[in-house]
């Protein structure tokens, strides 16, 4: 695990109220790229007492600003409870580099930091006052993929599902937790540059769903498609890295994340643990989901139709909301289709996700999850780093807090692999 570091006095000392200028050198009117990190912390991530993550990893973005030339730009929207003592305590964008960070945008009144007009506002201030030839998002703070719930930023365009950005609400004295709808996430990012890449720092958002909800808005989408560790990515690494070219860019913040944990956990109980992770290059999810929409045809017997549902014996999953959830595809795929198929399945893959490391074991906050990896098939091979919803009859599906099958068509993915063509739609319900 990374040390707890208490740097509360010290970052007070480090930050600045100059609107003009900013520490550690001067910067050219248009970088070669600028990066925004944007950390929702109002939730338990900046608790009142016990480990603060927010206030661990906005040190170890700073230390990693030292290595940052005059041309790369980094700026860190910050949204805690008031005991991050940032700036006034309300949200603001601070500008990192050289080892400093200087307060650029005081917003001087709290807000729901997962209110996609707000996050289009920063998203804008960041590309208006940082113009550079490409520009990076880290998406900070708690995230779910997919999954559906009732607690998000009302919106006339989108329909509640739970995604990213927790916001407990609490210093507006509201205390009503928020997140940020995907598809509203999409689309406040439509009207700016297209992102060189959005890196996410959050649990599960390595999913299908996700990744083509997002394709129009950034060239690669890189993270994990299970949960993450509080202390999150050994930022003090990783920051120099997101300014590498193409070709390096997310292979490099992928291995020294998973090389990472590989090496903080050996020794202890959760030694060969790592985190899973991958890069969607989201220029070929069009092509996937035209090939995930024809492959099912193809499938031993033919995909299932309702009520049967197809095997996912010893399959590993990533997440468990009530049941197992968000299996990875690529096993799926695998375990249900010929060689000759799944080859021709697995080209197509390959274009989409060029690059992932796969551990069959993580940390996380279920048992469930826990007591069942050892029953996963250890064949590390067929996975593939990426999972993907697949509509089952049980009740946890149809029912209970999260209703599955009756939500998973707000997301244009699984409109495009269209799993009504076998009976599972909406409508459908639950047999015994």
């Amino acid at each position: 695990m990374k040390r707890i570091v208490l740097f509360f006095c010290a970052l007070t000392c480090l930050l600045a109220c100059d609107k003009e200028e900013r520490g550690g050198g001067t910067t050219p009117e248009t970088a070669t790229r600028s990066v925004m990190i944007y950390m929702a912390g109002e939730n338990n991530l900046t608790a009142t007492s016990g480990v603060r993550f927010l206030h661990n990893d906005l040190q170890e973005i700073i230390e990693g600003s030292k290595l940052l030339s005059d041309r790369q730009r980094l700026f860190v929207f910050v949204d805690s409870l008031n005991t991050a003592k940032v700036g006034s305590g309300t949200p603001v964008i601070l500008e990192v580099h050289g080892g400093e960070a200087t307060v650029k945008y005081d917003f001087g009144h709290d807000f729901y930091s997962c209110d996609p007009a707000y996050f289009k506002k920063v998203m804008q201030w960041m590309t208006e006052n940082a113009p550079a030839q490409g520009y990076g998002l880290v998406l900070w703070g708690h995230a779910s993929g997919w999954s559906v719930s009732t607690d998000t930023i009302a919106s006339s365009e989108a329909r509640a599902t739970r995604a990213y950005g927790q916001d407990d609400g609490k210093d507006m004295t509201e205390g009503s937790r928020k997140w940020m709808n995907i598809t509203q996430l999409a689309r406040a990012l439509e009207s700016l540059p297209k992102l060189d890449f959005i890196f996410a720092d959050c649990c599960n958002m390595m999913c299908a769903e996700v990744g083509y909800e997002l394709r129009n808005a950034t060239s690669y989408l890189i993270g994990s498609p299970a949960e993450i560790p509080g202390d999150g990515a050994p930022y003090d690494q990783l920051v120099p890295l997101f300014y590498k070219n193409r070709s390096g860019l997310y292979s490099s913040i992928i291995d020294a994340y998973y090389d990472y944990y590989l090496a903080d956990y050996k020794g202890d109980d959760l030694d060969g643990f790592s985190v899973p992770l991958s890069v969607i290059d989201t220029q070929y999810m069009d092509a996937l989901a035209q090939a995930t929409h024809d492959v099912l045809d193809a499938f031993s017997g033919g995909y299932p139709y309702y009520p049967l549902s197809p095997s996912l014996t010893d399959l590993a999953y990533y997440f468990y909301f009530e049941a197992p959830v968000m299996y990875d595809m690529r096993a799926f795929i695998k375990s249900n289709t010929t060689d000759e198929v799944f080859q021709k399945w697995d080209e197509t893959y390959r274009l989409a996700v060029p690059y992932y490391r796969m551990s069959l074991e993580w940390m996380t906050i279920y048992s469930n999850l826990e007591k069942s990896f050892s029953k996963f098939n250890q064949d590390i091979s067929q996975y593939g780093c990426v999972s993907m919803f697949i509509p089952l009859n049980i009740w946890n599906y149809y029912s209970g807090t999260f209703r599955f099958n009756h939500t998973y068509n707000n997301y244009g993915w699984n409109r495009a692999v269209d799993w009504s063509r076998y009976g599972w739609t909406s409508e459908s319900t639950y047999v015994r």
